[in-house]
């Protein structure tokens, strides 16, 4: 079993390891290998060489500050949705103030309320309608 790999020495019993018989493909790998090693190997840490761990922070810095972009962004549009449903509670209460005011003006400018307002104060109706004329006389 073991006596494929050794060999017995010629010199007595005594049991010696060969030396692995290389075959030429692996001598050849061997020497392109060696031969590669000479190129700068690219797994190599540069200084300029930006590493994963940065990288990796420098992803979560800018996420992080996307995310409070957005929080600020959407609370300032909560807070203009707020501010607009007061200033729509406020132009209601404004409009039906209006409307009241305008009721009140049509009330008092009606013919029937002016008449009574006017003899309140002493105003007498006119029986005839009178023209006037220009030229200054009157006419009826």
């Amino acid at each position: 079993m073991a006596l494929t790999q050794l060999e017995q020495s010629t010199l007595g019993n005594q049991i010696l390891p060969l030396a692995p018989q290389r075959s030429k493909a692996r001598a050849f790998a061997d020497q392109t290998k060696a031969a590669l090693k000479l190129v700068p190997d690219l797994n190599t840490d540069n200084s300029r060489a930006v590493s994963k761990r940065t990288f990796i922070g420098f992803l979560i810095g800018v996420f992080t500050a996307g995310l409070l972009i957005l929080l600020s962004v959407n609370t300032a549009l909560t807070s203009g949705a707020f501010t607009l449903e007061n200033m729509k509670l406020q132009l209601a209460a404004v409009n039906d103030e209006r409307d009241a005011v305008l009721n009140q003006v049509a009330t008092y400018s009606s013919p029937d309320n002016l008449a009574k307002v006017a003899t309140k104060l002493g105003m007498q109706p006119q029986a005839a309608i009178n023209f006037l004329n220009i030229d200054g006389g009157s006419n009826k």
